[in-house]
């Protein structure tokens, strides 16, 4: 048996978590392989992938020799949200996801780890929320790993994308105004990845500080890291569902989708702390992560 350093393929490389995870994984003493669309732009890499980058286009074209040579684990964090239509996401993430579990069974890796999220669950009315909810049955619970973490806060990803609408807008329309949301820091996030894969965990692993913010003040507090004093306007989410979805009929596309709408609407909370335990993980808070922004 090789006493090298054990290796993990991570899809999905180039994007906030992907990247965030293979520096995680590098730097706890794992040789990293970045899957990724297009190796050429993503040269960045390689100090943090240095087992390599391959190409993986899903669900067409996946490196076979990504997972020859005894990978230990694959991390699957790749999750396509920005395709043309809805057909060709579709096309991605589920043929994709089964394409990429078919191999990494044949190729007798021990452990695949697919990266969910607490959107989805069974009442999930998200297109979102209800894929990610039907790709975890694609997983075996007995010796898989579904990790679900809660809105993750970082430099980049939907939190990113938040933050600057945030600062364009003189005025922000928050609807669902009474839901709450959970939320774990990137490296926290990065660090339970790692963990789960150190500890040989299976089943489903909950990613998430304990405490929920409501929408009000999680928008706020974002809004605080860039020095700005949000103004909001209530406005009843069923309302503005209606509306956003003849907007999309028309063919227009508002900053906000319903899709984003339905995945506020039906935000649930879930009770992190069995697998936190498990992790000996001790996330940061929504307001210490912030600080970290700052």
């Amino acid at each position: 048996m090789s006493s090298g350093p054990q290796i993990v393929a991570i899809t999905g490389a180039s994007g906030f978590l992907g990247r965030a995870a293979c520096a995680a994984f590098t730097a706890a003493g794992f040789q990293v392989r970045a899957l990724v669309r297009n190796p050429s732009a993503s040269t960045d890499l390689q100090p943090v992938a240095k087992g390599g980058t391959f190409r993986c286009e899903l669900p067409d074209e996946i490196a076979a020799n990504a997972m020859d040579g005894g990978v230990r684990a694959l991390v699957h964090c790749a999750y396509e949200t920005r395709s043309a239509t809805p057909e060709q996401a579709r096309r991605t993430n589920v043929a994709g996801t089964e394409a990429l579990v078919r191999l990494g069974r044949r190729n007798g890796i021990r452990q695949l780890v697919f990266v969910s999220s607490m959107a989805a669950h069974e009442s999930a009315a998200s297109v979102y929320g209800k894929t990610k909810y039907e790709l975890e049955r694609l997983f075996d619970a007995a010796a898989d790993t579904v990790v679900k973490p809660a809105t993750i806060v970082g430099a980049g990803g939907v939190f990113q994308r938040t933050r600057e609408m945030l600062r364009r807008l003189p005025v922000l329309p928050l609807f669902y105004a009474d839901r709450r949301l959970q939320t774990i820091w990137i490296e926290d996030a990065c660090e339970g990845l790692v963990r789960t894969v150190e500890r040989s965990l299976s089943g489903t692993v909950l990613l998430a500080h304990p405490d929920s913010t409501p929408m009000r003040e999680f928008y706020a507090a974002i809004a605080a890291v860039d020095g700005i004093r949000l103004k909001v306007c209530p406005f009843p989410g069923g309302l503005a569902l209606a509306g956003i979805r003849l907007l999309e009929r028309i063919g227009l596309r508002p900053p906000i989708s319903s899709d984003n709408l339905l995945g506020i609407r039906n935000l649930r909370s879930f009770d992190p702390a069995d697998d936190l335990a498990r992790l000996d993980l001790h996330p940061l808070s929504f307001q210490e992560s912030l600080a970290r922004l700052r």
